[in-house]
């Protein structure tokens, strides 16, 4: 696809060169820099002084001076491609918009232009949003249903809002009611305005890269559909108003410092004895109380992640066992008795130089397969299950060099469905890899990432049927890292796309031990396997988040 680049010089921020480089690795054609040449008026010293906005000074100094994410540096864009076409257009203002005039417009159009990427000017209309097939293309980096205007980043923060968003849109005559083309949702930084900004920056830059794939694999209904937020229309925050926001950051930073300190998670496993149709049920709910395994007393331990089957009068289940001592993962197995919940085996069922998780069981040809989380292993590995013995046996590598978390399998319509999120976005980016046979080869998805949603992307457990819809358990982690789980249905599934709308949450049990946190969530023959969370004081892990601070203020290597 052929694009040009509005911009306001030739020099861009890291964020949007990265997010250009992109298009042009990946065989798109950057063939038109269109570069503001409108004047801009240097105010003599005395005008400048009378006339400084001194009721939002402090914002403003912030800005400047104190806010400098990575992802905002400067880059030379003729460094790098310095052969592209270059033409210089004055705007004319008409109200709060500037409008090109025709005879650039009819230039613009001459490229035969797919889109065009706006990192210059300001607000735009008229006939140049029509010059390029699909039009201008702009980022918005705050969600357009709660937050429009200024600062970004920035109002999460104060009003306590646990989750960012950012949008690409196509742009229309409309004020903030462009063509949504991509939506992303992230957890909000909130100790850290810097770090807040720097993140909603960095994690957008490949997105017109996958609306160009969308277009070019024949999805272009998103193209029309409209969009018309109602949000308020926010700007620059005054002197007072900042003042509070430094304070609530500062509060903020206090609170991440204890918590992440101070507070560590203890999970356990437990048993709902209900089919799926009785606990999945659309809306917002809170889960029955489950019955708690007691698999191991010390303080150091806990177990999560529990993958699990019905044989016979017992429940056979696996799952990660965790102790703060070493720390990391191994993978154990249980044979707990039905009807007394009482565990009658226990093995170690696979163990490694490095952290094991999620061991996620699944049933094929009469036999039980697992794939663990291996992603510090770098490989997605299958396993075979061997009941009597409660171990994992070595099948075969399905894909390598992958990092791969929380790796869910399942068989839909005559094909084998890999779902994980990746290493570089644990909790947000949704990836699928696909085959026609169990031991492969697998391919990505065309559109990798499919998703980014700190509320629901990444996987919680096995995929199921219900009422003829088919259902994938997520974690939301928009608070903190398995908070509860989310119920996505799954609308659309083909190697080129993937739609999936939120169909329940579940809330764990408020009157549990374990009641901060559930993230996963098994069905298995009229069973629900989950675990539970509580946070509370470890030492073992105290001592190590200790030493871990310590050496990072000091700069120790390790």
């Amino acid at each position: 696809m052929n694009f040009g680049i509005l911009s306001n010089g030739n020099t861009f921020q890291q964020w949007q060169f990265e997010s250009i480089k992109l298009l042009i690795e990946a065989g798109h054609n950057c063939t038109l820099l269109i570069v503001n040449d409108n004047l801009v008026e240097n105010q003599r010293f005395f005008d400048r002084w009378i006339h400084y906005p001194y009721s939002k000074m402090l914002c403003r100094l912030w800005f400047r001076y104190f806010l400098k994410p990575d992802a905002k540096k400067r880059v030379n864009f003729n460094d790098f491609y310095s052969n592209i076409p270059e033409i210089k257009c004055l705007t004319r203002q008409k109200g709060y918009a500037e409008y090109f005039f025709k005879i650039d417009v009819d230039i613009i159009k001459s490229y035969n232009l797919d889109f065009m990427l706006r990192f210059g000017f300001d607000i735009i209309k008229g006939d140049i949003l029509d010059a390029a097939k699909y039009g201008v293309w702009s980022y918005h980096h705050d969600d357009d249903r709660k937050y429009r205007g200024v600062p970004t980043g920035f109002w999460e923060i104060l009003f306590g809002d646990p989750v960012n968003a950012a949008i690409l849109q196509r742009l229309t005559d409309k004020l903030d009611s462009g063509i949504i083309l991509h939506k992303a949702y992230f957890a909000t930084i909130n100790h850290s305005w810097e770090a807040n900004l720097n993140n909603l920056l960095q994690c957008s830059t490949e997105w017109p890269l996958q609306v160009c794939r969308k277009i070019e694999n024949g999805n272009t209904e998103f193209l029309s559909v409209s969009n018309s937020p109602e949000s308020a229309i926010y700007k620059t925050p005054g002197n007072f108003k900042m003042i509070r926001f430094l304070l609530k950051v500062a509060i903020n930073k206090l609170k991440f410092h204890y918590r992440d300190l101070f507070l560590s998670e203890k999970w356990n496993v437990g048993i709902i004895s209900l089919p799926a149709e009785e606990l999945v049920i659309p809306g917002n709910h809170t889960i029955p109380e489950p019955l708690w395994l007691t698999i191991n007393n010390e303080k150091s331990v806990f177990h999560a992640d529990p993958f699990g089957f019905v044989e016979g009068g017992s429940y056979h289940i696996i799952c990660e066992e965790y102790d703060y001592k070493s720390p990391k993962g191994i993978l154990t197995s249980y044979q707990v008795d039905r009807l007394t919940n009482q565990i009658l085996k226990k093995s170690i069922a696979l163990e490694k130089s490095y952290h094991l998780a999620y061991p996620y069981l699944f049933e094929y040809a009469n036999v039980r397969y697992c794939i663990p989380e291996n992603s510090e292993g770098s490989s997605v590995d299958l396993y075979r299950y061997e009941i009597s013995e409660g171990k994992l046996v070595f099948d075969q590598t399905l894909i390598e060099n992958l990092k791969a978390v929380d790796t869910s399998i399942f068989f839909h319509e005559g094909t084998w469905w890999l779902f994980f999120t990746d290493k570089t976005a644990t909790n947000e980016r949704l990836n699928i890899w696909y085959s026609e046979n169990l031991r492969g080869p697998y391919k990505s998805h065309a559109n990798n990432p499919v998703k980014v949603d700190i509320r629901s992307s990444r996987p919680a457990g096995n995929p199921f049927i219900l009422d003829g819809k088919l259902l994938r358990p997520a974690q939301d982690c928009s608070i903190r890292s398995g908070r509860r789980i989310t119920i996505n249905q799954v609308l659309t599934l083909t190697p080129n796309d993937y739609i999936e709308t939120e169909y329940a949450t579940l809330n764990p049990a408020l009157t549990s031990k374990f009641r901060d946190g559930m993230h996963t969530f098994c069905v298995t023959e009229g069973t629900i396997i989950v675990d539970g969370k509580r946070e509370c004081f470890i030492w073992q892990a105290f001592t190590r988040k200790l030493s871990f601070k310590f050496k990072k203020l000091f700069k120790i290597k390790k």
